[in-house]
Formats: structure tokens, C-alpha cells, sequence
């Protein structure tokens, strides 16, 4: 497992408590506690348009970010922009009150003049050791 640092987002309630980059990645999944250990080793999303090599939302040359709660909330948006392809992406990320659960949502709009043939990839990998 790589070391991680920073959290520029927290989301959670009682139970669940979610970390992440600027960039929208998900760093620290907690359940029970934030003492407690975490669930996520990692968790990477990416696009692939047309035939072009797999971009990482999180962490490309081409992408664009910007992040804010939702006014409030302790919804936690991210928007990134691939300049390369003109794609946009928001991803919206809780942790509802009454359930334990985290929730992400992506929406992908194509801004580009010409149409593009885009796949939606994620990849974890959760910690199953937790002794």
C-alpha cells in the first residue's frame, strides 16, 4: 500500500467517513470509527476514448480540476476537464445520513464538436485483512 497524505475532502456520517485528493481520488474509507482501520487500499477511475491510452480522472497532464462542497451539504463535487479530448466529467461523491454507504456519481458529458466513443473503467482493490 502506497502512503497517503493529504485529504482536501472529508464526507461521512456517524459511521462512514470518506477522504479525498483535490483531484476527486479516493484516499481513506472508514467504517465504525475514524480510529478504525481503512477499507480502500485504492480506488482508480479512468476513461477511454475511442483508441486512445486509458486517462486516469485523477491524475492527468490533460485534466483541469476544480472541487467544492455543494452549498450546504457535505456533498463533495469535483469537475474535471480533459482539454485533450474536451470531455467533461463531474463526479459527485456522499455519504448519506441514514445509510452506510458511500455513493459516487459520474456524469460524463462530450464537449467536443465530434462524436467519441468513451468507456467508463474503475479498478480497487479493498483491504480484506483486517486483523
Amino acid at each position: 500500500m502506497r502512503t497517503k497524505y493529504f485529504n482536501d475532502g472529508v464526507i461521512g456520517n456517524k459511521k462512514i467517513k470518506a477522504s479525498f485528493t483535490k483531484t476527486g481520488e479516493l484516499l481513506r474509507l472508514f467504517y465504525g470509527s475514524a480510529d478504525y482501520k481503512q477499507f480502500v487500499d485504492l480506488f482508480h477511475v479512468g476513461i477511454k476514448v475511442n483508441n486512445s491510452a486509458l486517462i486516469y480522472l485523477h491524475n492527468d497532464i490533460n485534466n483541469i480540476y476544480s472541487q467544492e462542497y455543494i452549498k450546504d451539504t457535505n456533498v463533495l463535487q469535483t469537475n474535471i476537464l480533459n482539454k485533450y479530448f474536451n470531455v467533461k466529467i463531474t463526479q459527485t461523491d456522499f455519504v448519506p445520513i441514514s445509510e452506510n454507504v458511500l455513493v459516487k456519481h459520474y456524469k460524463i458529458k462530450n464537449e467536443n464538436t465530434e462524436n467519441l466513443n468513451i468507456n467508463f473503467l474503475l479498478y480497487s482493490k479493498i483491504l480484506r485483512n483486517l486483523n
